[in-house]
């Protein structure tokens, strides 16, 4: 090696390290020269998509972009210069609330978001929303407002209302036009009834017809209900046992009703099929259970479990043949009652010795109710 020069190595990472604390430093210093241009600033301010204007801490317009100028109708000669509470912006009513936040401004302390309207310089009024900051420029305090014109949203959430409010009230119509076709079926068949002369069909003849006024008093209450698909279900059980009770006791007799059915609001998928379960059971209790002058009691029970339903219905009559089988009873309503079980995925318990109990407890899960 020739003489007067000397070798000396060099780490690739710490080479890689100054080279990188070096861009660093480069970065800042620029980031620094950026914020502190005035081209910079002026740029944000221009390509601000919202309107916005800047006022001192007396309320003067300082600035104010071509967005804000355009929102309110006045040009910016007109605007800068004047105080804010004096341009008429606002309604009176709104400029003492105006005032109060300006004073706060005053105080350093900043109001966030403010709801208010800008009476524009052809008389029309825009709903707008403030968003105020506090900003010091040239240790000068001011205050920055970014406007956010809400008129399209408000002019939205009223078509959406008024569609929803529509909708509804064609919901509604079909539920009172349903109802109004079930009571013409139930009239025509108590007008049916009337000329039957075979005590057996008039029975059955009125087997359907308290099943579809089971279904008539869900769409009743449906129409009271405060919701569009669910019912008090409670209020439509004491209904159908009130329309039970006047058919097969029209007088106070030897058979009490006892009910004791828990406040709770079901969908019609799940209230009807229970609905006409209580109707066929009970008044199979009313024909069938009791010996006639013989004193007796009918339990409805409905509970409200976190996870279920159980609705129980029993009685202490007579109860069904020692020996029978309940699954090959073959009569209509039991038939329907089965068949309604199914339907709503629910699982049944039943007693028919010493009266009868029939137990069903009904998932949440097949159902919307709360």
């Amino acid at each position: 090696m020739a003489e007067g020069y000397s070798y000396q190595s060099v780490n690739p990472r710490e080479q890689s390290e100054h080279f990188e604390k070096s861009n660093i430093s480069q970065h800042l210093q620029f980031m620094e020269e950026i914020r502190g241009s005035s081209d910079y600033l002026n740029i944000l301010l221009d390509q601000n998509p919202d309107p916005w204007y800047l006022y001192d801490l007396n309320a003067i317009l300082i600035d104010c972009n071509k967005l804000f100028e355009d929102l309110v109708g006045y040009t910016r000669t007109e605007l800068i210069g004047k105080c804010f509470l004096r341009l008429k912006l606002l309604p009176l009513i709104q400029r003492a609330r105006a005032k109060i936040i300006i004073d706060k401004n005053a105080a350093g302390i900043v109001n966030g978001t403010d709801d208010f309207e800008f009476i524009r310089k052809d008389g029309n009024i825009v709903n707008v929303e403030l968003n105020t900051s506090l900003i010091e420029i040239k240790n000068q305090k001011l205050i920055m407002v970014t406007v956010r014109n809400v008129e399209k949203h408000l002019k939205k959430e009223k078509e959406l209302k008024n569609r929803t409010k529509s909708r509804e009230d064609m919901i509604e119509d079909l539920y009172r036009q349903i109802e109004k076709n079930l009571q013409i079926v139930t009239s025509l068949m108590n007008l049916q009834k009337a000329h039957m002369k075979n005590d057996k069909d008039a029975e059955l003849l009125q087997d359907t017809h308290n099943r579809i006024k089971s279904i008539r008093k869900a769409y009743e209450k449906l129409i009271q209900s405060p919701e569009l698909t669910r019912i008090n279900f409670a209020e439509y059980t004491k209904s159908i046992l009130s329309g039970l009770l006047s058919t097969y006791a029209p007088e106070p007799g030897n058979i009490r009703l006892n009910v004791e059915v828990e406040d709770t609001f079901m969908d019609m998928g799940t209230s009807i099929p229970l609905g006409m379960i209580i109707t066929e059971l009970v008044s199979n209790s009313f024909r069938h259970a009791f010996k006639p002058n013989v004193m007796g009691e009918i339990k409805i029970i409905f509970k409200n479990y976190p996870d279920y339903y159980v609705l129980r219905i029993q009685d202490n009559g007579n109860g069904f043949s020692k020996g029978i089988n309940f699954d090959n009873i073959n009569s209509l309503g039991i038939q329907l009652v089965k068949s309604l079980v199914n339907q709503i995925d629910a699982q049944m318990k039943i007693k028919l010795h010493h009266g009868s109990c029939f137990s069903i407890e009904v998932p949440k899960s097949s159902s919307l109710e709360l």
